[in-house]
């Protein structure tokens, strides 16, 4: 499978320097993740949904390492490694609330028109911070987002692996609005946590009831919270 991603290394940080004549400066700049999480892949050019955790832009060396925790064999393609795992479950460590952020954005035929984090606007500058409007309840947000009237969500989950908090930080984002939901619910956990909090990102198998007396099954990823405190 090609792998297209430019190479990243993800343990550099970059201290910054004193300002003269000021308090000096402790800042350091966010690394890149360590590597991506997914649901699927594309197989051609269609999308293919898988029962286990892939993961992407990543070095051979963590491949491997993960591979050894959740199965699988790594792929290499140059500086970067792929890997299918055989597990369903990633358990997965949180810092803080910041860890997990949705951003919802409805496009229009100019471009951008809504861009808010469910509460208050993001975007454009002099709406920054104002309430957007939308609807709180799920089942609102869901008809709306149906007729195409309302922003569709965008969830990014920032985590270390539990018990192999070495190789790094990882990403894994959503569009799924099923996930916003339960991200936003752990996400109000998290406020009231105290340091950091052991989770679970799971691949949850749903069936659903469909027209003729058939059912339609699909997998869809669910954060939920294992324990408050990941001592």
């Amino acid at each position: 499978m090609p792998i297209t991603a430019v190479a990243r290394n993800p343990h550099v940080t970059i201290p910054s320097a004193p300002v003269h004549g000021a308090r000096e400066q402790c800042a350091v700049a966010t690394p890149p993740p360590a590597g991506q999480f997914h649901t699927g892949r594309r197989v051609g050019n269609r999308p293919e949904s898988l029962p286990n955790w892939r993961l992407t832009d990543t070095t051979e060396e963590i491949a491997e390492a993960v591979a050894r925790a959740f199965g699988g064999v790594p792929m290499t393609d140059g500086a970067l490694a792929d890997l299918i795992t055989t597990s369903p479950v990633l358990p997965i460590v949180l810092d803080s609330a910041d860890s997990v952020t949705t951003q919802f954005r409805l496009w229009g035929p100019k471009g951008l028109i809504h861009h808010c984090d469910g509460e208050r606007f993001l975007s454009p500058s002099d709406r920054h911070g104002t309430v957007c409007g939308c609807p709180t309840a799920p089942d609102e947000r869901a008809a709306l987002a149906k007729a195409l009237q309302a922003p569709q969500p965008d969830t990014t989950v920032s985590f270390r692996l539990a018990g192999h908090r070495y190789l790094g930080r990882f990403e894994f984002r959503s569009p799924s609005r099923l996930f916003a939901d339960s991200a936003a619910e752990v996400r109000a956990q998290l406020a009231e946590a105290v340091g950091e909090t052991r989770c679970e990102l799971a691949l949850e198998l749903i069936t659903v009831p469909a027209t003729g007396g058939i059912e339609l099954s699909f997998r869809t990823p669910r954060l939920t919270v294992v324990r408050p405190s990941a001592q």
